[in-house]
């Protein structure tokens, strides 16, 4: 078994991964806590640490202290120009995030089509993969929850009292105002970033949602479209499994 941590800059996911079982998710849980999570586990029979951290180097330095301490290795995975068939678009392709890089490996290894993947989280990630598996650039903005900070934080008589209608319309006070503008523009850049995805494709491409933040956007547009809840953890098991 080997042992997969995503690290965010708030939060970490943790799964236990094997060839016969797959993906078996632990659950996620604040940075802070992440040596009394992995306490437990590593009494198991884990054999190797596979982890991917875009969060503060102080959650990659307890992730290797812990392997030390354990005599478990531990695999960073970081991004490259090219692997699993998929080819990084960023010239200086280190700094394209590494849970972006897993999340179009994962998502290519699967399905060699035309495909739009768009992450919501803090921040909201917008990725173009052709069918060839070349990466073909992508945009990064605020989140939901970033851009709401952003204006109750900057404002005096702004406020947001309660969690938002499914309906994006005009509002007649300020907290529905604010909350519907938010999720306007996020689905304002989304369907632009649709139609100049399926330009430089040309033809329509498959787009996959994944990210808490999907739930802002309207449901009859998430129908429309695959959801997907794991996977940058699915792309470190591809690596957990082929990568020594």
């Amino acid at each position: 078994m080997q042992l997969l941590i995503e690290a965010g800059n708030t939060f970490v996911k943790v799964a236990i991964f094997s060839e016969e079982e797959g993906i078996r998710i632990i659950g996620k849980y604040p940075s802070k806590q992440l040596e009394l999570v992995l306490e437990p586990l590593l009494l198991e029979k884990i054999k190797r640490i596979v982890f991917a951290s875009v969060g503060p180097v102080e959650v990659e330095n307890a992730i290797q202290r812990i392997a030390a301490q354990t005599g478990i290795p531990a695999m960073q995975v970081k991004t490259p120009a090219q692997d699993f068939g998929v080819r990084n678009a960023y010239q200086e392709y280190q700094y394209l995030g590494v849970d972006r890089w897993l999340t179009l490996v994962s998502v290519f290894q699967r399905i060699q089509k035309s495909t739009v993947i768009i992450d919501i989280g803090t921040a909201l990630t917008f990725d173009v993969l052709n069918q060839q598996g070349e990466h073909l650039g992508g945009w990064i903005a605020p989140g939901y929850q970033l851009m709401m900070s952003s204006v109750l934080e900057n404002t005096a008589k702004v406020f947001s009292d309660r969690e938002h209608s499914e309906a994006i319309q005009f509002a007649d006070n300020t907290a529905d105002g604010l909350k519907n503008g938010c999720r306007a523009a996020l689905l304002g850049l989304i369907e632009f970033g649709l139609q100049e995805a399926e330009h430089l494709l040309k033809e329509k491409p498959l787009v996959i949602l994944c990210g808490g933040g999907v739930q802002h956007l309207p449901k009859c547009f998430i129908e429309m479209h695959n959801q997907r809840s794991e996977l940058v953890l699915e792309g470190l098991a591809l690596y957990a499994k082929y990568r020594e």
